[in-house]
């Protein structure tokens, strides 16, 4: 459902490029898509080919022996970009993969763009824009979570649901543009509560999908863990613990932290942002009072504040600090292997014996799985360009509901709900600005 004008240069260009990361590899796939893709082949080949029957097979060029493939050929429009398409599978070193992507641009081809394969894709109409992006989060993704929403996108979860929002939208839209068209004709909408209801069903489903936004953003990016407490409360210990090595410096002097380190790692399937911060305490010193106040922004905008709370002293200085960040704080006791000097009621650990770290990161797993109980998640909203267009689609809803209410004459009301549509099809590519696409596929890698 692309409705976008296919460039002519799609039309008559071949392209041709290596899907295989850089570098030496037992294989490597090249792709060739476009109108003199399997005469280029069969040309490299000298063999006729069959759809999808993949051929071993020698290619040369000018008696030139280039290597030992494996050739699968579809063609159009039953293939991934919608046109004919190639795939050679040869051996992985690189002067070999250079040698057939030169061979095969003296026959006609030409070098891909980044994204190019992709791009046709969504133009030839085979996949929407929805599933384009779930292809580009697949390839960046940071996490198994992240994977999952990616792979789930590309499955149709998201477009789906989305499409089902659309038809909603459409009849909505053209009850009250018939009545605006044949007013002399008994089809006049229920423009009551009966019609209202309905716009207020489908603004539902749309802010629900919008809610998943955030936690969209976490995935892609990684959730933020921050490391909060008095000065030598041992942060830098549980960070490089957690690690697993010695990314933080380490001291019994308090204070030695001034600013903010972060490091990223793979946690129960998240890709975790751990940020150590500067200790909490009054200060004279104004390098160490920048630092606790990028403590406290870095705590305000955390996913997860692990407020380290020394069990080897009779208190902690820094109680007042934590209430006004709500559940999203986690006390921990640290220090465990001493002896302590207050009530350690909930998780203890120990960065010099690692007792308590399972446990802790069992914590902190379940408390970003619960994330993902937020309803609507199994569509996840994983990109800005979704949340903006929702957005704008959730307004336009609400400004039609208001008008109802208000008993404004139809035309607005259709206005608005047109306005809707035209938000909720920019998800899917309806429409879609040659800009916004390029800026999209350029983030793809080469061959993909």
């Amino acid at each position: 459902m692309c409705h976008c004008v296919i460039p002519v240069a799609f039309e008559k260009d071949t392209i041709a490029a290596c899907s295989t990361p850089p570098g030496v590899s037992a294989l490597a796939l090249i792709r060739i898509s476009g109108p003199l893709a399997i005469s280029i082949a069969e040309t490299l080949s000298g063999a006729t080919l069959t759809p999808k029957n993949p051929l071993p097979t020698r290619l040369s060029l000018n008696t030139k022996t280039l290597d030992e493939v494996v050739i699968t050929t579809w063609p159009n429009p039953k293939s991934y970009t919608g046109e004919n398409l190639v795939e050679i599978t040869c051996h992985g070193n690189p002067l070999i993969i250079e040698t057939i992507l030169n061979s095969i641009y003296s026959l006609g081809g030409r070098p891909a763009r980044p994204g190019e394969f992709t791009e046709r894709a969504f133009l030839h109409g085979r996949i929407d824009l929805t599933k384009a992006e779930a292809v580009l989060d697949i390839l960046h993704a940071r996490s198994n979570r992240a994977l999952l929403a990616g792979q789930r996108a590309l499955a149709g979860g998201l477009s789906e649901r989305l499409m089902a929002d659309r038809e909603k939208l459409l009849q909505l839209l053209a009850r009250i543009e018939a009545w605006i068209d044949f007013p002399d004709e008994d089809i006049q909408p229920e423009v009551g509560e009966g019609f209202r209801s309905e716009i207020k069903d489908l603004l539902k489903s749309v802010a629900t999908l919008l809610d998943t936004a955030p936690l969209g953003h976490r995935l892609r990016s990684g959730y933020r863990l921050v490391l909060a407490g008095p000065p030598n409360a041992g942060k830098s210990s549980l960070l490089n613990a957690l690690l697993g090595l010695d990314r933080a410096l380490v001291s019994s002097i308090p204070g030695t932290t001034r600013d903010t380190v972060e490091e990223s790692i793979l946690l129960a399937g998240f890709s975790v942002r751990l940020i150590d911060t500067a200790g909490l305490r009054p200060s004279s010193d104004s390098i160490e009072q920048e630092g606790i106040a990028r403590t406290r922004a870095a705590m305000k905008s955390a996913d997860l504040v692990l407020a380290l709370i020394d069990s080897t002293q009779s208190s902690d200085p820094c109680a007042d600090e934590w209430p006004s960040l709500g559940p999203k704080v986690l006390p921990i006791f640290t220090k465990a292997d001493l002896p302590p000097k207050q009530k350690t009621s909930g998780l203890t650990v120990s960065a010099q014996t690692g007792a308590g770290l399972d446990a802790l990161r069992s914590k902190i797993s379940q408390h970003l799985t619960a994330d993902l109980a937020t309803p609507g998640a199994d569509e996840i909203a994983i990109n800005s360009r979704h949340e903006d267009a929702l957005r704008r689609t959730a307004e336009a809803l609400a400004c039609a509901s208001a008008s109802l209410s208000n008993q404004t004459a139809p035309e607005l009301v259709a206005s608005d709900l047109r306005l809707a549509l035209q938000s909720l099809e920019s998800i899917l590519g309806v429409g879609t600005s040659e800009d916004v696409l390029d800026r999209l596929f350029s983030q793809f890698c080469i061959g993909k």
